[in-house]
């Protein structure tokens, strides 16, 4: 068996290393409990800016959202006025054609008409021949 002195040595290396365990243990549960507390601090520092930045998000979507609102009111304001401008333009170029080229042509017509007429009858004074058989011509065969 084991003498005295090498069993009191095996008891005290035993019990050395049991309370140095117990020692660690000890150091690794004071350092878990001051970990915890700055956690708790930094938690306690940082609710007010999440509370805050939760507001400022809630803010910003509030006014994001009557942004989008206003814009499909003006959207659908500008598409009605489009369509009530173009309306108008083909009305009025409705008008323009009936009230101003239509008499526009006639004149023309009437003008040409009034020309042609002038030629010819300038064609016949003078005796000179424009194209047209005159009865003269005509009878002469």
């Amino acid at each position: 068996m084991l003498s005295a002195t090498a069993s009191f040595a095996l008891f005290f290396f035993v019990i050395f290393f049991a309370l140095l365990s117990v020692a660690l243990l000890a150091v690794v549960a004071v350092a878990l409990k001051k970990l915890t507390e700055q956690v708790e601090k930094l938690t306690t520092m940082a609710e007010p800016a999440i509370a805050k930045a939760t507001d400022t998000l809630d803010t910003v979507q509030r006014i994001t959202m009557s942004v989008g609102e206003k814009a499909d009111h003006i959207l659908s304001r500008s598409e009605t006025a489009t369509d009530n401008v173009s309306d108008r333009v083909e009305r009025t170029a409705a008008v323009v054609q009936t009230a101003v080229t239509t008499p526009l042509i006639n004149l023309s017509s009437w003008a040409s008409g009034v020309a042609k007429g002038f030629s010819v009858y300038g064609g016949m004074v003078t005796g000179k021949s424009n194209g047209h058989t005159h009865k003269s011509d005509t009878s002469k065969e």
